[in-house]
């Protein structure tokens, strides 16, 4: 219980300091060293937040977490994709660069899905199925409350 309520305060915390962010500061006019510190306080709010919701116990978080470690690394290294679609124009692409562009990221999501599916039963040694089931729940959860405290600090002019 008394790592739920840990859990709980470090999510608080990462919300509060969300809230004293400087909103006329865009991600472009932040330093390195500002974009690194504000990335470890998501990973922290994070970590607090699906400790919190998988109910992991202190023997669980202990294995849970060096898997999920890893777990994210590979799924970031497959989500590496080249920027074509995102950064070029798509009314001057040729419709095979297009055609490449969408079997490329069609290639992207399909490693994302085997490393899901390589983790199913690393997690199911460390987990309970119904923990894993919460555990993807809880990342879009997340992601989603992420969004929307960035969206709500964001300057008016900005949006």
């Amino acid at each position: 219980m008394k790592f739920k309520n840990f859990a709980f305060l470090m999510f608080l915390i990462f919300t509060s300091a969300l809230t004293q962010a400087q909103p006329s500061r865009g991600f472009k006019e932040q330093t390195d060293q500002q974009r690194q510190e504000r990335m470890e306080k998501i990973k922290n709010a994070k970590i607090a937040y699906l400790t919190d919701k998988l109910q992991l116990t202190t023997e669980q978080a202990q294995k849970f977490w060096p898997v999920y470690n890893a777990y994210e690394a590979e799924r970031r290294q497959a989500r590496v994709k080249p920027r074509l679609m995102k950064e070029a124009n798509l009314e001057t692409m040729s419709d095979t660069q297009l055609r490449e562009a969408i079997t490329e990221m069609h290639n992207v999501r399909q490693n994302e899905l085997n490393v899901e599916k390589q983790y199913v039963d690393k997690f199911l040694k460390v987990i309970s199925v119904k923990q894993l089931a919460t555990l993807y729940r809880s990342e879009r959860e997340f992601t989603r409350v992420l969004l929307k405290k960035l969206d709500n600090h964001r300057p008016m002019g900005s949006r």
